[in-house]
């Protein structure tokens, strides 16, 4: 990778370790799909089939770095999120269960597919600073790896998933404000560069009005989405590259494995229907845990513009999607990722 600057050389890092030189920056615009599909069930004395659930996320995300010191760099980001769906392939009515006190779709009447939660919005501003406090593009240093560490904040969003306006348009994500810590090491073999990242992600709760699917307005509640966090492994590997134009071509390949925290969400969103004693009141999603992998494509045709093209899958682990009741995601749920990014870089 060509870098430029007073104290850079042609030595360099992997992608995911890199910031601009000192006073240069970078423009990008992301697009990624990303849906977590599978069967639902019921567990009672044993586990029965009650539905097909998709969610699925449409998102462009508008970012802006610019590197004011040497290693040290500042940052926004715009998540803008074109489309956020929960929808269902099959699924049933909820009745009122007297015999555990709870609801069961077990039985019951089948309702209509289609999609019943849809919102679209801006999210919150995320703003930060990333440094790399060693690193193998530092001419005057002889540092074999490179780290980088990042810390930002999120602005709170009043158009969240929860609630809606007037004219009953729906926001998406999560809404309050949040807080994330990231760090990424990597080092050179040759053509192939190494690399390890994690990041944590704490939510900020949101006071909401809650619309529920149905369109029906409750009463306040303090949403309190999960905190996450994800670690991955994986390689770079350097294919082909011109040094006179700073061209070149990186193909990536990793694994991951993230997980979620307990979460407090009204009731109603995430399943198809639900009793009206929960109906818009808070309800605890269990925790869950995902494992999987991905690669991506990095292609430079000169210095100044960067495409880059991923894709990932990950099983998703059977999770309690709301606490009052019995219902789990499948065995057979999977989450698919794949987005692509163009950048314009300022060198």
């Amino acid at each position: 990778m060509l870098l430029l600057g007073p104290m850079l050389t042609l030595a360099s890092a992997a992608i995911v370790t890199e910031i601009p030189p000192f006073l240069r920056g970078d423009i990008q615009i992301a697009y990624s799909y990303e849906q977590l599909s599978g069967k639902l069930q019921e567990r009672g004395d044993e586990e029965l089939e009650v539905g097909q659930r998709t969610l699925s996320d449409h998102r462009l995300q508008y970012g802006l770095v610019f590197s004011v010191a040497p290693g040290v760099a500042v940052f926004a980001d715009l998540p803008h999120y074109v489309s956020s769906r929960v929808s269902y392939g099959a699924l049933s009515d909820m009745v009122y269960d007297p015999g555990t006190g709870s609801g069961t779709y077990v039985g019951t009447t089948e309702g209509t597919p289609g999609t019943y939660v849809d919102g679209a919005g801006l999210g919150g501003l995320w703003m930060g600073v990333r440094g790399t406090p060693f690193s193998e593009a530092f001419q005057k240093r002889n540092s074999s790896t490179t780290w980088l560490i990042e810390g930002a904040f999120r602005t709170g969003d009043k158009t969240s998933f929860w609630t809606a306006d007037e004219d009953g348009k729906r926001g998406a994500g999560p809404g309050g404000t949040a807080a994330r810590l990231h760090t990424a090491f990597s080092t050179t073999f040759g053509n192939t560069s190494p690399y390890v990242a994690g990041t944590y992600v704490g939510e900020g709760k949101q006071t909401v009005d809650v619309v529920t699917p149905d369109g029906t307005t409750h009463a306040q509640v303090e949403v309190d989405p999960a905190n996450h966090g994800d670690m991955r492994i994986g390689m770079e590997v350097l294919t082909g590259q011109n040094p006179a134009s700073g061209s070149q071509f990186v193909f990536d390949m990793h694994l991951d494995v993230s997980y979620d925290a307990y979460a407090l969400l009204p009731s109603g969103f995430y399943l198809p229907n639900t009793l009206d004693a929960s109906a818009g009141g808070l309800v605890q999603q269990a925790e869950q845990l995902e494992a999987g992998g991905g690669i991506g494509l990095h292609w430079r045709p000169f210095q100044n513009l960067q495409i880059g093209v991923n894709a990932d899958l990950a099983y998703h682990m059977p999770q309690r999607i709301e606490y009052p009741y019995p219902v789990y995601t499948g065995g057979d749920t999977i989450r698919f990722a794949a987005g692509t990014t163009l950048g314009v870089r300022f060198r």
